[in-house]
């Protein structure tokens, strides 16, 4: 079964990645209220572009990296134990880049992210590499694609037991593990944000026809839990195959039009 929560945990990340300009927006905002209370607890090692999307989340404010930001230091660990407003969340996102030896400039609408004074404009050029004798390169042919799925074959593998319920065959679930990018392009999953915590991924394009669409899954559904456990970002969807190794069934917890909807998905 952890084979199926590893194929929705990749899809989950690589689908989260894939978006492009002319499809839905890739992040969700909403500016908390000045009262309001924010609870959050980060990974360690949070990478600055997650920690942007975070303080978007309740700030809709824009944000910008500077173009050498990258080069340098892009993580930080941050304890947060007790809950705060969104004046004291934004404070600590700005103490917390700038931990990093980066410059945060606040603007009425933008967040710029820059690189500090003490910090060098690019990378040091590499030591030079003393040279070698010529290897001998042979032209080696890309291996064969992996064939599509095909209809029959999505017949053939999914079943309906009923509303929320699908039977999933091994052979299809192997055939679908050959090939995720091939999974990511039926639907695409992009961070939900509320009160300025990540709560999943919430589902668009769904293309009629495609194994999400089959196992249940609607156009914004948000992915909430596999087996009990949160899936929030994608650093988490791709730990949660380690966890289920054995589970019998993989449950899948969504919000759907804001009510609770569970998919049980069996694999036999």
């Amino acid at each position: 079964m952890f084979r199926l929560a590893l194929t929705l945990a990749l899809a989950a990340s690589l689908t989260s990645r894939l978006a492009r300009a002319d499809d839905e927006p890739m992040y969700t905002c909403r500016a908390a209220p000045a009262s309001t209370k924010i609870t959050v607890e980060f990974q360690p090692e949070t990478s600055l572009h997650d920690l942007a999307a975070w303080v978007m989340g309740f700030t809709c404010k824009n944000i910008v990296f500077s173009a050498d930001v990258a080069k340098h230091a892009t993580r930080v660990t941050i304890i947060a134990p007790l809950p705060m407003t969104p004046k004291q969340a934004l404070q600590l996102f700005v103490d917390s880049v700038e931990a990093t030896g980066l410059v945060v400039v606040q603007k009425p609408d933008t967040i710029i992210i820059k690189l500090g004074p003490n910090m060098p404009a690019s990378c040091p050029d590499p030591a030079p590499v003393a040279s070698r004798a010529p290897v001998a390169v042979r032209d080696v042919p890309p291996p064969e694609p992996e064939p599509q799925i095909t209809d029959a074959e999505l017949d053939a593998g999914i079943q309906v037991a009923d509303a929320t319920h699908r039977v999933l065959k091994p052979a299809l679930l192997d055939r679908v593990l050959l090939n995720p990018m091939e999974l990511a392009k039926g639907a695409r999953f992009v961070p939900a944000v509320k009160d300025g915590k990540p709560i999943g991924f919430k589902l668009y394009a769904i293309r009629p026809g495609s194994v999400f669409a089959r196992l249940g899954f609607a156009n914004g559904d948000t992915l909430q839990r596999i087996n009990g456990l949160e899936v929030t970002s994608a650093e988490k969807a791709l730990d949660v195959y380690t966890k289920v190794r054995e589970a019998k069934l993989v449950t899948i917890e969504l919000e759907r039009r804001g009510k609770p909807v569970t998919l049980t998905i069996e694999i036999k």
